[in-house]
């Protein structure tokens, strides 16, 4: 996994010397005109050997804030000649959902953070989360997988809970370092991309961005800076994480839990995030379109609220996610 013997480091069509950045193209499918479909990526490839670390993001295509973080990154805060060891990043792993602003592929309607490692007679999802896999997280040794939240949402950042106990400790020092709040995951949902890397015993963590759509200016300096700070917990850059500040933040690690709807309606929230909560206060009310109550969203327990995460209108319907909570 490591590049401890390589002069050159070759993503794609991205080639960097010992002590040099380069970028270029990945290609990952070939689409209906029977052009090459490929991403972008870029190599900064350290003066020492070292560890190689993965910043991925765009699995959603309405998740756009890794973009920008990835190029201030690579274009203005880092140095390869000071680096120990390569830092891939690849801000824009599914173009298609990109073009269409949408979370899902819209050739087969899949989530791709929900089909990993993929498979090679699957459906498009599928097929590139196979590349990806082969390309990109099996040549890693650690794993920044970048999302966004909508809002109104905290930035935090998620550990998985796959993975053996000591590479899951390595990624909860990786989670504190880059200066979020930190919540542990709960619930492993089936083939996401930190989960496989967990599995492969690739520290890995999940950073929660602000918002999805738009370039928020906290997440865009937050992020580059929580990107140094695990570059230097890892010992790729010298120096010390440097302390990061968001709104809403809670110093010690907590787990959280989605609370979803039973009915449905449109969704008026009764809490602000970062707002302290005990079991069974109200965190919504779902309406009518004449206002009449369908439902109140209650706190399983006592807690944090951390996000509410719908994924389209202020509305939902039996069984979409209304608010995520801390404990």
């Amino acid at each position: 996994m490591s590049d401890a013997t390589d002069q050159v480091f070759t993503v794609g069509t991205a080639l960097a010397a010992r002590g040099e950045i380069a970028t270029g193209l990945l290609p990952i499918a070939i689409g209906m005109d029977a052009r090459e479909v490929a991403i972008p990526v870029a190599v900064a490839h350290g003066a020492e050997p070292g560890p190689t670390v993965l910043i991925e993001g765009g699995l959603h295509g309405i998740e756009i804030v890794t973009v920008e973080i990835c190029r201030k990154l690579i274009q203005e805060r880092l140095d390869p000649r000071t680096l120990r060891g390569t830092v891939i990043v690849a801000p824009q792993l599914n173009p298609w959902a990109f073009l269409a602003s949408s979370r899902f592929t819209p050739q087969d309607a899949q989530d791709m953070n929900r089909v990993f490692p993929g498979t090679a007679g699957g459906t498009l999802s599928f097929q590139v989360a196979r590349v990806v896999t082969r390309e990109l997280l099996d040549r890693a040794d650690y794993v920044i997988d970048c999302h966004s939240c909508n809002p109104p949402s905290l930035h935090f950042t998620i550990v998985g809970e796959e993975g053996a106990p000591e590479v899951r400790a390595r990624a909860l020092a990786m989670a504190k370092a880059f200066g979020y709040p930190v919540v542990n995951a709960n619930t492993a949902y089936a083939g996401t991309l930190s989960g496989y890397c967990l599995s492969q015993g690739k520290p890995t963590i999940t950073p929660e961005f602000v918002f999805s759509r738009r370039f928020d200016a906290v997440s865009l300096e937050t992020g580059v800076t929580g990107m140094l700070n695990v570059l230097r917990h890892l010992e790729l850059l010298p120096g010390s994480p440097e302390p990061v500040a968001v709104p809403g933040a809670f110093p010690e690690a907590m787990t959280y839990v989605s609370v979803g709807a039973t009915r449905g309606g449109y969704c008026f929230f009764t809490r602000n995030c970062g707002d302290h909560v005990r079991k069974g206060d109200s965190l919504a009310v779902l309406r009518d379109v004449w206002g009449q109550e369908m439902e109140t969203i209650t706190a399983p327990r006592d807690g944090i609220v951390i996000a509410y995460p719908l994924q389209g209108n202020q509305a939902a319907g039996t069984g979409d996610k209304i608010a995520y909570l801390a404990y």
